[in-house]
């Protein structure tokens, strides 16, 4: 798999779960951001090839990116008994049940980092792993964010719950108004798919649901735009100094 772009690969570099192979940069890279990431490979003990834009392009399968690329064998995700066993006290979680776009994914991510979330857990089926266009998506967040890949998001909902977590379905018109909704210390928020949503199994093993209060006439959000939202207002709500 080929992470392209320098934000992206930058975060890749810097990560402590994902391991690229090798970085690849194009004759187009300007001179001292090439010496950059030239240094930063040594210090990783990484092979960094440079090669002419087109032969860049040919072998990354990329016309973007601006010619820097690396090389990883595949995303490493990680293991839900591990990573719940290592989860803090106070802790908040996306699940993701049926995102299939790469951009929605990769934009969920970047806001799970931004707000401090925990991690995102998403299933194996009917949904978007996490790929290249994933990688640029999240400008590398999720080279940082633990994203766990499940066979089960039910059987998932309730190792969480297990954990202490108490389950919230987004829902568009169902729920608590966000704006008045106070979350446990342990927060877990299922997002929908883009065209069907939670599915039923799903909706039913969850706690309660939040909605996004919304001017008239404006029926639904992305869901990448619902869901940093809801982030920023949760880790607002738990990291905000009682009164």
């Amino acid at each position: 798999m080929w992470i392209t772009g320098r934000h992206p690969v930058e975060e890749l570099l810097a990560s402590t779960t994902q391991r690229a192979r090798k970085v690849l940069l194009s004759d187009t890279v300007p001179r001292e951001t090439r010496a950059g990431f030239e240094k930063r490979a040594k210090e990783l003990a990484l092979p960094c090839l440079a090669c002419p834009r087109q032969e860049w392009e040919r072998r990354t399968g990329e016309r973007e990116g601006g010619g820097i690329a690396a090389e990883i064998a595949e995303y490493v995700y990680a293991e839900m008994e591990e990573w719940v066993s290592a989860l803090p006290e106070t802790a908040r979680v996306f699940l993701l049940d049926g995102i299939t776009d790469p951009g929605n994914l990769g934009a969920i991510a970047r806001s799970a980092r931004a707000f401090a979330f925990d991690g995102v857990v998403l299933p194996s089926d009917r949904s978007c792993p996490v790929t290249g266009a994933v990688f640029r998506a999240s400008a590398g967040a999720v080279a940082h964010v633990p994203v766990v890949q499940v066979t089960n998001l039910v059987r998932a909902i309730e190792h969480l719950q297990d954990a202490g977590f108490w389950l919230y379905a987004a829902e568009g018109t169902e729920g608590t108004d966000l704006s008045g909704f106070a979350p446990a210390k342990r927060t877990a928020i299922v997002l929908g798919g883009e065209e069907k949503g939670i599915r039923r199994l799903a909706r039913e093993r969850c706690d309660g649901a939040v909605r996004i209060a919304m001017a008239p006439g404006a029926e639904s959000l992305n869901v990448s735009v619902a869901a940093g939202i809801i982030a920023y207002s949760v880790r607002k709500s738990l990291t905000s100094p009682v009164e």
